[in-house]
């Protein structure tokens, strides 16, 4: 399984033997680490472990570089590394070293085998000449399935959310028949969404924690960290449009927030690691784009239920917003995914790649629903039972982007494939070896 910061080298390399006790322990990552979030635990030869200071390298923010504190005796020490990159995805490994006296390390040589099956290790600079152990007694790791439950919060939640500003912005935007806004249906999608989110939140404190528990310690830790600050955020806006909503019944307040909400969801998870630039406004621009689609579909199931002369009136406005709304999905679509996969086999061969593939299948079918409503049900409008016509219509085409929301809820948490390491990333220490096919020795575990 493909994860979201992948180990790709270390010093000391797994399995390899020194004669000179490390100083410090320097573990390169494929994404930028947050280090308040981060730990390196050293396993010693007498059962005692010891958590290391570490902060990352101030030339590569790549780079977790924990400190020794004391010279470490001969034997076997294990290396336990936990880890959250950029985009708020917590993963974790172990691998081994050991440490020769001078007598042994002299009949010997080192061959280190590498921390994960993408990149050789650094060598360190105390290695000596001894015979490396086998690929056995590397700890094994195991990947643990994406968290189904913070996924699936997190999906619908931006997708009830997204619904709810949708309508929000055509209402506000349709002149007189402002006052068939529904109200109460908008209060109770912007509910669900926040109620949604505030339950990501929760779960996905908990995904960080990794089963030890949700203490106001490490609470503090994660809010003092800009992932952890803007999960908050998007948490406390989705709150304050329900806030405007509800109580205030200010609809363009609403409105205003309910975006915002939506805008810094757009700098959460993926896009925040991997070539922000460029991904984090594409994905601001993917959410509000889908917010005006998804909102404008059920507007017109609202107007067909409760006044077929406006839905008759707005469905050609709805029609036009909605198209320009589709370009600007699959633009920027096409650039996340341009910059989140390697190749176009990653389509095929990586599970991110793979959902992707079902979330086009599923704008492909949108495709054809847009294309049917306004070349063959649109013109039927005027006659007897076409907005209801139409209706049923949006009602299917709102399933399939509903899935399609869902099918955005677990990328965000489904890793992108490693980005391979360049001669200029690789650093002047290391020398990138290709990647074995089938591979999985040493792979580092999601958390």
């Amino acid at each position: 399984m493909l994860l979201h910061a992948t180990l790709l080298r270390s010093s000391p390399a797994a399995n390899s033997h020194l004669a000179k006790p490390p100083e410090t322990i320097r573990l390169v990552f494929s994404e930028r680490i947050v280090p308040a979030l981060s730990q390196i635990t050293l396993g010693q030869p007498d059962g005692r472990s010891v958590q290391l200071g570490v902060a990352t390298d101030p030339n590569d923010a790549r780079t977790l570089v924990g400190t020794v504190v004391g010279k470490l005796p001969s034997g076997s020490y294990e290396i336990s590394w936990h880890v959250v990159s950029a985009d708020g995805h917590p993963v974790g490994g172990t691998f081994t070293f050991s440490i020769v006296a001078a007598s042994d390390s002299s009949r010997s040589t080192t061959v280190a085998s590498p921390p994960t099956a993408t990149a050789a290790p650094l060598r360190d600079s105390a290695a000596t000449d001894s015979v490396s152990p086998p690929l056995s007694s590397v700890a094994p790791n195991n990947a643990e399935e994406m968290p189904f439950f913070a996924s699936m919060f997190r999906g619908l939640g931006l997708g009830a959310v997204m619904t709810g500003v949708g309508i929000l912005f055509f209402g506000v935007s349709s002149g007189e028949r402002r006052n068939l806004v529904p109200k109460k249906f908008i209060m109770s999608t912007i509910a669900i969404g926040a109620a949604l989110l505030v339950a990501h939140l929760i779960a996905w404190l908990g995904h960080l924690s990794a089963g030890k528990g949700i203490s106001s310690d490490f609470v503090g830790s994660v809010l003092g960290t800009i992932v952890g600050r803007a999960e908050l955020l998007r948490t406390i806006l989705a709150l304050l449009t329900l806030w405007a909503v509800a109580l205030t019944g200010r609809d363009k307040s609403a409105l205003v927030l309910g975006a915002a909400c939506l805008i810094v969801s757009g700098a959460i998870g993926h896009p925040a690691a991997i070539d922000p630039y460029w991904t984090i406004p594409a994905k601001m621009l993917h959410l509000l784009a889908g917010s005006v689609w998804i909102g404008g579909l059920a507007w017109l199931v609202w107007l067909s239920r409760c006044d077929e002369a406006a839905c008759r009136t707005e469905a050609g406005r709805v029609s036009s917003v909605s198209l320009i709304s589709f370009i600007v999905i699959a633009l920027s679509g096409l650039l996340q995914t341009f910059f989140f996969l390697n190749t176009p086999a990653d389509l095929i061969a990586s599970t991110y790649g793979r959902l992707v593939i079902a979330k086009m299948t599923g704008l492909a079918i949108l495709i054809g629903f847009g294309a049917y409503n306004r070349y063959t049900l649109l013109p039927r409008l005027d006659a007897t039972g076409g907005p209801r016509d139409l209706s049923r219509s949006v009602k299917m085409e709102i399933a399939v982007l509903v899935t399609v929301i869902l099918i955005g809820g677990f990328l965000a948490y489904q890793p992108t494939p490693p980005r391979p390491t360049t001669a200029s990333t690789a650093g002047p220490m290391s020398t990138v070896a290709p990647t074995s096919p089938g591979s999985t020795e040493g792979q580092p575990a999601a958390y």
